[in-house]
């Protein structure tokens, strides 16, 4: 798991990161971070749409303690090279909680992903929800003041789980 987690690291340049982003609905939201992947040949023509349907379908709010999240993605064939675009948003957005149609969370932060291995869907999701669940990480992300400082939030947070599991993988030898 230790690999899954720096592997993560790579999947998230500092250019796409970005505060203070305003939107009006979770669409708006999502294609501002689509344009990121697009600008730099990370997706297909198809990746937005293929999320909002996606989103549509098997919604991905989450409820988390502090700040709520969303972490919409959609089928890896829209995808061409793997990332992870991350948003402060200026104000919430709703979405569909996950697991429902008809429950909404107002969603601050926004991890979009750009996937292009299947087996990899669920590594990713549970790495971020690993992330999620670390004490003041996500209120610390949301009070970042720039995209460097919230970059450097996010590697700091995954750092630090990254070494949690080579601390444990080492006490299991």
């Amino acid at each position: 798991m230790e690999k899954d987690t720096m592997s993560l690291l790579s999947l998230i340049p500092s250019e796409f990161v970005l505060t203070g982003l305003e939107a009006s609905d979770k669409s708006e939201a999502i294609h501002a971070l689509a344009t990121l992947f697009i600008n730099k040949g990370y997706v297909k023509d198809s990746f937005v749409d293929a999320v909002l349907l996606r989103e549509e379908k098997f919604p991905t709010g989450l409820r988390t303690l502090d700040v709520h999240v969303a972490i919409p993605h959609c089928d890896i064939e829209h995808c061409i090279k793997p990332g992870i675009a991350v948003s402060v948003l200026s104000s919430p957005v709703r979405f569909t909680e996950m697991a429902t149609n008809d429950q909404f969370v107002d969603v601050e932060i926004i991890f979009l992903l750009a996937i292009t291995e299947p087996d990899q869907q669920v590594v990713w999701l549970a790495r971020l929800v690993t992330l999620f669940q670390t004490k003041g990480f996500l209120t610390m992300l949301y009070n970042s003041k720039n995209p460097v400082e919230g970059h450097k939030i996010i590697i700091g947070a995954l750092q630090k789980e990254a070494e949690k599991e080579t601390e444990i993988n080492i006490r299991a030898l």
